[in-house]
């Protein structure tokens, strides 16, 4: 039986069209969230998990460099066409639990800011605490994660992908690796996700 944590999960669903997550273009949340005063200005952006690469194009277009990563053939085409477009837009035909910072062949460096949308939900709930580990080692002392967190309620987390989450699952899994620097309501949802998401704003916390 093939799980989320397979490439061959993902490319499936994208073969038999049920990427029910695709909305075809940029998260109208995060495009709204480019206004918000905490959205950072400048600074690299790491999107594990990018799917077809609409809102880390988006991202590139506002001109950030931006490193997407996903390791579903069909993602991974796309990811490769969007970089021929843009100088700073690069993809990588990976899997996001194998990231490294040492390793070039891996991502190779850390990031300013590491944006997620759905992917933190979209893995097995068994391997959250092990997602915001390679969050932490990608991320700069001083940088940010932008995490829209979706489905953000108190449901069954073994149903899905998506896995919902919830409040007290976050603040648990997060201590002692990343603080919530702030928590953001989102104002322009998609229909189906309205009342169903948060923006939370995380960075390395103190040791």
């Amino acid at each position: 039986m093939l799980t989320q944590n397979l490439s061959e999960f993902w490319e499936n669903l994208y073969t038999e069209h049920k990427d029910y997550w695709n909305l075809k273009k940029a998260t109208p949340a995060l495009l709204d969230f480019f206004n918000h005063p905490s959205c950072p200005k400048t600074g690299n952006v790491l999107v594990p998990g990018a799917g077809f690469g609409y809102d880390a194009e988006a991202w590139a277009m506002r001109g950030h460099d931006v490193l997407a990563v996903d390791f579903a053939p069909t993602a991974v085409d796309e990811l490769d066409r969007i970089s021929r477009k843009h100088e700073n837009f690069k993809s990588l035909d990976l899997d996001l639990f194998e990231l490294s910072p040492k390793d070039p062949k891996k991502g190779g460096l850390q990031f300013d800011i590491i944006y997620d949308y759905c992917t933190f939900t979209a893995i097995h709930p068994g391997r959250r605490d092990e997602c915001f580990e390679v969050w932490h080692k990608m991320l700069k002392d001083d940088g940010v994660v932008i995490a829209f967190f979706y489905p953000f309620l108190n449901a069954n987390t073994l149903q899905g992908p998506p896995h919902p989450t919830s409040e007290g699952e976050l603040m648990a899994r997060l201590g002692g690796i990343f603080d919530v620097a702030e928590r953001i309501a989102v104002n322009d949802s998609v229909p189906s996700r309205k009342g169903k998401e948060e923006i939370w704003l995380l960075k390395k916390a103190a040791e």
